[in-house]
């Protein structure tokens, strides 16, 4: 038993941990987690993703720069938790909207501006109606590049929130689901920051998951259990920067294995424990064992991945200070 976990420590930290992970992407070299995505420079966890710039967890996104959390979004400049969107700069959560600038909590808008909490407007500027004409004109008067300009804006921006009610959570085309910032999800119970989710518990930074908990940063998975930065795997627990895997556990910077165990920089294998072939037989009663014994020891979860000293003593000292916490009680 301890002989397993020696063994697995000592493959993770056989090799140098490679710097950024890519899986069916192109043209993205200084993207990290970038998934069959293309041409995404500066990204971190782009997923189906082309030609987006400096972006962080966007989905399905298009000539982007500058988004954070944006799902569906074409030719969007500096937006957060946006969907569907198309041509809207400096917006926040904003669903179904085209050619709107500055604006928070708006559904199905067109050309508007600085609005807030606003459903099928158009021509609206700082939630005030106007006609095509005197909107284009007002616009005419504001030079956004002009740092004071831009300012007032803002400031006219907390104003106008400080007056209408703004969203607590922020859901999309979800069913039955608890969370914050979720995008056509169902029967999801406390996630957040995620898309297309179903049926899955504490997901956090995921999407396209179905029937899985405990994930992060996670996409298209099923039936997956605590895996981190772990993309396209099927009935896997306990991974970490592994994609395109399945009936696997304990594997890491690994990819397209199947009934893997223990596995370490390891790619297109099958029926291995700690890196080693086994049959299929000798493999399925190993397993048993190891698992058996994880268990007993109350070591069948991520923990083992704790090898550094750096790892080991942050988590000894917090746990120090939660006893410390429950003796003073």
């Amino acid at each position: 038993m301890n002989n397993f976990i020696e063994k697995f420590q000592t493959l993770l930290i056989d090799k140098p941990r490679y710097n950024v992970k890519h899986v069916n992407a192109e043209n993205c070299d200084y993207a990290d987690t970038a998934v069959n995505s293309k041409n995404c420079y500066y990204s971190f966890c782009a997923f189906y993703c082309e030609d987006v710039y400096y972006a962080r967890y966007s989905r399905k996104c298009s000539n982007c720069s500058g988004i954070t959390f944006c799902v569906g979004c074409e030719w969007c400049v500096e937006c957060i938790d946006c969907s569907n969107c198309y041509k809207c700069d400096y917006s926040q959560y904003c669903q179904n909207c085209s050619e709107c600038q500055f604006c928070l909590d708006c559904f199905g808008c067109k050309n508007c501006f600085g609005c807030v909490g606003l459903y099928q407007k158009q021509y609206c500027m700082f939630n005030e109606q106007l006609t095509k004409e005197e909107f284009e004109n007002r616009l005419k008067q504001l030079d956004l590049s002009n740092p004071v300009h831009k300012e007032a804006v803002y400031t006219r921006l907390e104003s106008l929130k400080g007056k209408v009610p703004v969203l607590g959570v922020h859901k999309f085309q979800t069913e039955d689901c608890v969370g914050d910032s979720l995008t056509e999800c169902k029967g999801s119970y406390q996630c957040y920051d995620a898309f297309v989710l179903e049926y899955c518990n504490y997901n956090i930074e995921c999407n396209g998951n179905t029937n899985s908990t405990d994930l992060t940063v996670c996409f298209e998975v099923e039936w997956c259990y605590s895996c981190v930065q772990a993309p396209i795997n099927h009935n896997c627990n306990f991974l970490m920067h592994t994609d395109q895997c399945s009936d696997s556990e304990f594997c890491a910077y690994s990819k397209n294995l199947k009934n893997c165990f223990g596995c370490v920089y390891l790619a297109n294998k099958e029926y291995h424990i700690l890196n080693e072939p086994y049959s299929p037989e000798e493999y399925e009663k190993k397993v048993a064992e190891i698992k058996q014994e994880l268990m007993s020891q109350r070591l069948h979860n991520m923990s083992l991945y704790l090898v550094s000293d750096y790892e080991q003593k942050r988590f000894q000292s917090e746990d120090d200070s939660v006893i410390q916490s429950i003796l003073k009680i």
